[in-house]
């Protein structure tokens, strides 16, 4: 064995193992990233408290929109409640004052 076939084995050595030591970490890490493995314990418990916010949302928005939706009904009854009183109102004003229907034509 020559000093370059020497030199070559120990420079391939300790790259190898350094590429080999790179290529496993990165590895690890994607592993990692991942997450720990389907079926374990902690995965089962937070699916479950995942769940359970899920369904507070839904009951929240059930909620919002049944308030919402009755809001929106008693709205609609005072305007009408409203209308009515006006047109009354209107309605008096002008069979009692002859020059309000004047007015109002103009």
């Amino acid at each position: 064995m020559g000093p370059g076939e020497t030199f070559s084995f120990i420079f391939f050595t300790i790259f190898g193992f350094a590429g080999f030591n790179a290529v496993l970490k990165h590895r690890v890490k994607m592993a990692e990233i991942k997450g720990p493995p389907r079926g374990s314990s902690v995965d089962i418990a937070t699916q479950a408290a995942i769940e359970e916010l899920r369904q507070e949302v839904r009951q929240l928005r059930d909620t919002t929109m049944r308030y919402d939706m009755s809001f929106d009904t008693a709205l609609t009854r005072m305007e009408e409640r409203v209308d009515r009183i006006e047109t009354r109102a209107y309605t008096t004003t002008a069979a009692s004052d002859p020059l309000a229907r004047l007015r109002s034509e103009q």
